[in-house]
């Protein structure tokens, strides 16, 4: 596109213009999964995904998530590494997890996104931009069931820095994501310490 913007907070020593491109010049490969019925096995050894397996940067997988057979994945399941990231495109718009090495098939409101020459936190952390992620809601399709398609994920635009600037950026992030699941793990146990001491000090 060619447009130059910088951002109103960056980190010290960094001072070049951010770039415009469209999102399909971040990421090599944006894609979706299975829009059919998958042939499901109490056996399987792989897990079925959608959108709602998505969560807090993790697939989550339950003992209501279906199973399938692996040789029945297909080519897009296969090549899915741990650049990817999933994003729900279906119903829910917008629960996000890495993807670490599951044998999993994906269903269609489950989209892969696998950045080509940027680092990997900082498209992360762009997905989930206000920016981005208005201009996602501000381009649904549907009407029971909204829904986010491949072409207005390529086409997103949005303003890139340099390399180095990127990686920065990432970590900051990641730091901030590590501190904030500290914070809820203390939480979480002192709720836990409370509701014993509720069950225990009154009679």
């Amino acid at each position: 596109m060619g447009n130059t913007k910088k951002p109103a907070i960056r980190f010290k020593g960094f001072t070049g213009d951010w770039e415009e491109r469209e999102l399909s010049s971040v990421f090599c490969r944006i894609g979706d999964g299975l829009h059919g019925t998958p042939k499901c096995s109490d056996s399987g050894d792989a897990y079925f995904i959608n959108g709602n397996n998505l969560r807090d940067g993790h697939i989550v997988i339950t003992d209501d998530t279906k199973r399938v057979d692996s040789v029945d994945l297909s080519d897009d399941d296969r090549g899915l590494d741990t650049n990817t990231f999933l994003y729900s495109i279906n119903g829910t718009i917008g629960n996000m997890a890495w993807y670490t090495g599951e044998k999993i098939m994906l269903g269609k409101s489950a989209a892969y996104l696998t950045p080509k020459n940027f680092h990997r936190l900082f498209s992360y952390y762009l997905i989930q931009s206000e920016s981005v992620f208005n201009h996602f809601l501000n381009n649904l399709t549907g009407t029971t069931i909204r829904n986010l398609g491949l072409k207005t994920i390529r086409d997103t635009p949005v303003v890139v820095p340099g390399a180095s600037e990127q990686e920065g950026i990432g970590h900051f992030f990641k730091l901030l994501d590590d501190t904030i699941t500290l914070q809820q793990q203390k939480l979480k146990k002192l709720q836990n310490v409370k509701k014993s001491m509720l069950e225990k000090m009154f009679i």
